[in-house]
């Protein structure tokens, strides 16, 4: 399956030379090739006596003989226009990559229709700047001196970044969808994609590594750049090469700049910007760095790096460089930055370490549109998915709403994590898959909203359904398939919010949640209580509680409601999901597994349905100090051990595992170690002591009363 698209590709290639000729101007470049190329390949098998195609730029020769040829405006890169003039159809980019979409977009309709189309002039282009998705260089736990995020490019920790066959199919799929970025995220890849012959202590990699690291990312950049994508190389600050480190005896991440490591970190990006010209960098200022130091790191250390490998090169053109709003002062940071370099993008998270909801309020609305009002192009990051994760996820409906926020805030790049961060190109699924072709719908969802939000949410559905049979073979089954990712899709967004935490990597929703954690989440969080960006107005669980107890009205939306509409949802998306079952014509293997995958989700819905209802009693208790609630709470937390159960049995052969953060930062429902606690088969015998012990303890409340020393809720549920 991973190669699949590279073996067609390659028939492709090898058919006849086309019965209907795409000519060029005389002097295209390499993007403009990789379309016409595409477009050959289609027209290969179609023949159309006396049709031709010409491609190019307004200013190509290749036009010389037309007039009155469509202008663009001012700005419209990847713009394109389609149009038929005599026995020629034209194939008019507002720059290369207008010209690579236009071939592309004549090359689908020639494929759907057995033909050039018969009357053709159509225009299009991309609502936001820059789409793309990133790829992590980092692993499922730290592996390298203990220091977070800092990985070395080797065979051994990375073999993918090696497989330039997997690269072609992901680089094609990625043009396919008309994504223009993909970024590299490594804490300090510098030393294992650079000599630094100013340093020669620093180096990391014997020469032979370095050699073939350095020709590989060489053969990456082109060929993406060929597709029209912009490879962008993030790092993080101040992170500093390990060998570095050891003989100076420093520190491997500077919480605050010395005049060393700006001096190194300077040199290294110069000899960066000089070596690879046309990639771009992307930073995270904070983190390790005092959030108080970003703008002078900025303005002292990194964009004088920028400028220094500019001179080497003899260009005054900036390289774009990107600066992520992420645990620093980034409205001071750009305010200092921009009068001395000006192209600049800026970055901030759309969601926390899940996705809740579609829009964002409060102070991540704010942050947004004030970095949108600075005037340089401002990009959303749908970051890490730690709540959708390890299923099948893909709600077109959501997600284009999602796009026509970001629009109407201003933001002009969506930057997209993949559903399964930390083990790309691995999913969780027992086998591996790749995830690009399991994960196919959210790649492509985002893709098509971040090209344009506003189409029309009938024709939206016609279109999904015809994407979903060209997999299934069934339009009918398509039909009940969609229907049950959309019915899936809001749950984890849903519930999330109303019972547990959403920042800092901290919790793995599909792996449960303690009875302890559902009546105090907050303590687990030491970031914040909850990332109130993108969550609809409603209530947490314990305000819920307190509101019943006091008699007074609720506002928005509750967690009780909530779990038990989430549950509902879930048991519908599955009755869609085996209605499509009779009706599925291929690729059965993969319609199992997404079948499974819904009555997975069903499973663990359910599970939080009962125990949010036991928890509620819980925390009634401790108003009432009836123990009657506590009585009640019995039955439905033994229910939501059930579930869970249930929940084992359908991932036990399916599923590597169900989290991808194996790191100590992962604190619900069990802290995070390699190996430890990564499986639901982990957690079931947790669950099932909890609940024996809760038992136990309420018989001890009723024969003896709280023991000493105790107090609080948390002592119902120790051994």
């Amino acid at each position: 399956m991973r190669y699949r698209c590279c073996l067609l590709l390659l028939l492709s290639g090898l058919s006849a030379i086309a019965a209907i000729p795409v000519a060029s101007g005389s002097h295209p470049s390499p993007r403009e090739m990789m379309g016409i190329e595409r477009l050959r390949g289609t027209l290969a098998g179609l023949s159309q006596p006396g049709a031709r195609v010409i491609a190019g730029t307004p200013s190509s020769d290749a036009f010389a003989r037309f007039a009155g040829l469509p202008d663009f405006e001012s700005g419209a890169s990847e713009a394109f226009h389609l149009l038929r003039r005599g026995d020629a159809w034209l194939v008019i980019g507002r720059d290369p990559s207008g010209v690579l979409y236009g071939c592309l977009e004549l090359a689908r309709r020639a494929k759907n229709d057995g033909r050039l189309p018969a009357a053709l002039d159509f225009a299009d282009r991309p609502q936001f700047r820059l789409r793309g998705p990133n790829i992590g260089m980092q692993k499922t736990a730290i592996t390298y001196d203990g220091a977070m995020y800092d990985y070395r490019y080797t065979p051994e920790e990375f073999a993918f970044f090696y497989d330039k066959q997997l690269w072609t199919c992901y680089l094609d799929f990625l043009l396919d969808n008309r994504m223009n970025t993909l970024y590299l995220w490594n804490g300090h890849p510098f030393t294992s994609l650079l000599k630094l012959p100013k340093y020669p202590e620093a180096q990391e990699l014997p020469d032979v590594q370095l050699n073939a690291n350095m020709a590989m990312f060489r053969w990456l950049v082109t060929e993406a750049d060929r597709r029209g994508i912009w490879v962008i190389q993030a790092f993080y600050n101040i992170h500093i090469s390990h060998a570095l480190a050891k003989a100076r005896n420093l520190p491997y991440q500077l919480k605050e700049p010395t005049e060393f490591a700006s001096q190194y970190t300077r040199y290294a990006i110069g000899e960066f910007i000089r070596t690879y010209p046309n990639v771009g960098l992307m930073m995270t200022l904070g983190e390790a760095l005092r959030p108080e130091y970003g703008p002078e790191w900025l303005t002292k250390t990194i964009i004088p790096g920028v400028k220094d490998g500019m001179r080497e090169l003899r260009t005054a053109e900036e390289p774009p460089i990107i600066v992520r709003a992420h645990a620093t002062e980034i409205e001071e940071a750009m305010h200092q930055a921009l009068p001395l370099y000006k192209n600049i993008y800026t970055m901030h998270k759309w969601n926390g370490e899940s996705l809740t909801w579609t829009d964002v309020r409060g102070e991540v609305l704010r942050m947004h549109r004030s970095l949108v009002e600075l005037g340089s192009a401002h990009i959303a990051n749908v970051h890490l998915l730690s709540n959708l994760e390890p299923f099948r996820w893909g709600a077109p409906s959501f997600i284009q709403k999602t796009m026509q926020s970001c629009q109407r805030i201003g933001i002009q790049g969506l930057h997209l994590y993949p559903l399964r961060y930390w083990d790309w190109p691995n999913s969780a699924d027992n086998p591996a898959e790749i995830q690009f072709d399991r994960d196919w719908i959210w790649f492509e969802a985002w893709a098509r909203y971040a090209w344009n939000p506003n189409r029309d949410a009938a024709a939206e559905r016609a279109y999904w359904i015809g994407r979903i049979a060209e997999h299934y073979g069934s339009t009918e089954a398509a039909r009940h398939i969609l229907d049950a990712y959309e019915l899936s899709g809001t749950c984890a967004p849903r519930l999330l919010p109303r019972i547990g935490i959403t920042e800092g990597n901290r919790q793995s929703l599909t792996l449960g949640m303690l009875m302890t954690q559902m009546i105090d989440p907050e303590r687990y969080n030491a970031l914040a209580l909850l990332w109130e960006g993108d969550a609809p107005p409603g209530e947490r669980l314990a305000d819920w509680v307190r509101k019943e107890w006091e008699h007074r009205p609720h506002e928005g939306e509750t967690p009780v409601g909530v779990a038990a509409e989430v549950a509902e949802s879930a048991a519908r998306a599955v009755a869609a999901a085996e209605a499509a079952g009779p009706l599925v014509k291929k690729d059965r293997a993969k319609y199992e597994r997404l079948l499974n995958d819904m009555r997975a989700m069903e499973a663990q819905y359910r599970y939080y349905d009962a125990k949010t209802r036991s928890a509620a009693l819980v925390l009634r208790y401790g108003y009432s100090h009836n123990v009657k609630d506590l009585h009640g709470a019995v039955a439905p937390l033994g229910e939501s051990v059930e579930h869970y159960r249930r929940l084992v049995a359908l991932t036990d052969k399916t599923y590597r595992e169900a989290c991808s953060v194996h790191s100590v930062s992962r604190r619900i429902p069990f802290r995070g170690a390699p190996g430890k606690y990564t499986h639901w088969r982990d957690c079931l015998p947790e669950y099932e002591r909890e609940f024996t012990t809760f038992e136990r303890n309420l018989k001890t409340l009723e024969t003896s009363g709280v023991p000493a020393g105790k107090k609080g809720l948390d002592w119902l549920f120790e051994q």
